[in-house]
């Protein structure tokens, strides 16, 4: 609750008496542990439910309900004058997250829900604003600042290790409104973040092709876990959080299925305010539309699964749940928000092939990888644990990479560099409109390669294959015709 930073949200307890939701919160916890499941936590701590300026338009008129009655200036930024917000959120003044008596308030509420109610971890909504250096009159984002809230809740507070163990995961959704609130891949060692540049980046490729110029570089950057963003400060591909949607915006479906947002329509699915007016969304044309629009959300979805990095979904995604459009949906309790579970023929095969990438990716540690890709061994010698391809099947140079007119890129990883079973795993991805041949390379001595799946719609509705039953596609040279905006997976055995 963002008026107590302390106490879970009642609405969603059975057990509505004094202390119930704090109980079944723990019970709630417990049994996931006992599953083997990480509990994280969505925390706002750059404002509070006391909001801002409310009544009639009127900027000096604002509720009160603890903070700001208790002592405005030393709570919430102000104007350099402490008469009015400083406002970073959008949804009212920030949190005064620079003074150290407000910190307070964040850290020990952090330690509360860590060591009485056994979260893993915590996900900080627009946590620019904890990285906030300047009190009143203005904001400037730092990330060395050893003052600010940022640094000192790593400083305070243990992280997990790479490999797992004892700590907390602290992710970051590095951005606010406004300054330069725009952190994405600035925040210090100790933080994972959204990578909301991983986002815009696949949406804009899918999405606004030929308006929109990406490069092949951008893409791989970005497959491979994103180390212009995080290697330089000694984070790793799994502080990169990959997502294509989130609960703030539109739904996957929706992405591939709506041009702009329609948020006024009529309950179940509206009323609501707010949302976006930039989602980088495409309905995909007029030609074969219902199928095109799936197959975007089987490319999209298999983005996730097959990039470096920590994929993140939405529930419902897995089951191409849509909102008709409504890309801010929060205040609808209502079955349209609802997670469904009567699905259609259409559902059910997406929910297949979803559950099949997930499958993949998790009996693929080359895919998952705890450092980035390598490309020499300890000798010196060059080893390329990934490298990436041109359609032709030669070595994608720079000149290939850096322009933007090139929408095809393949890359092979060196699968037996991680201990698997198979030699390698070979990755194409069409953004073309039109079919592009692809010639695969080497597999390995001895080897072939296999298909797992092909997203084009004559494959729809067929499972996603293991490595062990994949089917049988040929050696180095040969060619493969992948149709226009889909994405191929190949074993090598």
């Amino acid at each position: 609750m963002t008026l107590n930073y302390f106490a879970p949200d009642r609405r969603y307890s059975s057990d509505k008496s004094a202390g119930g939701p704090t109980k079944e919160f723990k019970a709630m916890v417990k049994a996931f542990h006992d599953k083997g499941i990480k509990v994280l936590i969505d925390v706002v701590y750059n404002h509070t439910g006391e909001g801002g300026a409310w009544v009639n338009g009127n900027s000096s008129t604002y509720n009160l309900f603890s903070f700001r009655g208790l002592d405005n200036p030393t709570y919430y930024s102000l104007t350099s004058d402490k008469q009015l917000s400083w406002d970073n959120t959008g949804v009212g003044g920030n949190f005064n997250t620079v003074n150290p008596i407000a910190q307070d308030v964040i850290i020990d509420s952090l330690d509360y829900w860590i060591k009485d109610l056994g979260v893993d971890g915590f996900r900080f909504d627009l946590a620019s604003v904890l990285g906030n250096t300047c009190e009143h009159g203005c904001f400037n984002f730092s990330k060395t600042a050893s003052n600010n809230a940022i640094n000192r809740i790593i400083n305070e507070f243990t992280e997990r290790p790479a490999l797992g163990g004892q700590g907390t995961d602290f992710i970051a959704e590095a951005w606010a409104i406004g300054g330069n609130s725009y952190q994405v891949g600035n925040f210090p060692a100790g933080w994972s973040e959204w990578n909301g540049i991983y986002r815009d980046t696949l949406r804009k490729d899918q999405n606004q092709l030929g308006s929109a110029a990406v490069t092949p570089a951008q893409l791989a950057n970005m497959f491979s876990g994103s180390a212009s963003l995080f290697q330089d400060d000694g984070r790793k591909p799994w502080n990169s959080v990959n997502f294509m949607v989130a609960h703030d915006g539109f739904t996957l479906k929706d992405l591939y299925s709506c041009n702009q947002k329609n948020n006024l329509q009529p309950w179940p699915f509206g009323t609501s305010d707010g949302g976006s007016n930039n989602n980088i969304s495409w309905d995909q044309g007029t030609t074969n539309q219902a199928q095109n629009q799936r197959k975007a959300a089987r490319n999209g979805f298999s983005f996730l699964m097959l990039s470096a990095g920590t994929p993140m979904i939405t529930g419902g995604d897995e089951y191409l749940r849509s909102i008709q459009c409504n890309n801010n949906p929060y205040n609808l309790d209502s079955i349209a928000n609802w997670l469904n579970f009567s699905w259609n023929s259409d559902q059910r095969q997406f929910n297949n092939f979803a559950k099949g990438m997930i499958a993949f990716r998790k009996n693929h540690p080359s895919l998952r990888p705890t450092d980035f890709y390598k490309s020499y061994d300890t000798n010196g010698n060059v080893m390329e644990q990934l490298r990436w391809f041109k359609p032709d099947g030669n070595v994608a140079d720079s000149g290939y990479f850096n322009d933007a007119n090139n929408h095809a890129i393949a890359y092979r990883i060196d699968s037996s560099e991680f201990g698997e079973s198979t030699a390698a795993i070979y990755i194409a991805y069409n953004g073309w409109s039109g079919k592009v041949d692809f010639t695969l390379p080497w597999p390995g001595q001895g080897k072939n390669w296999y298909r797992v799946t092909d997203t084009s719609n004559w494959n729809e509705g067929n499972s996603v294959k293991t490595s062990a039953n994949a089917d049988f596609i040929g050696g180095e040279w040969t060619n493969y015709g992948l149709n226009g905006q889909a994405l191929l997976v190949l074993v090598a055995k």
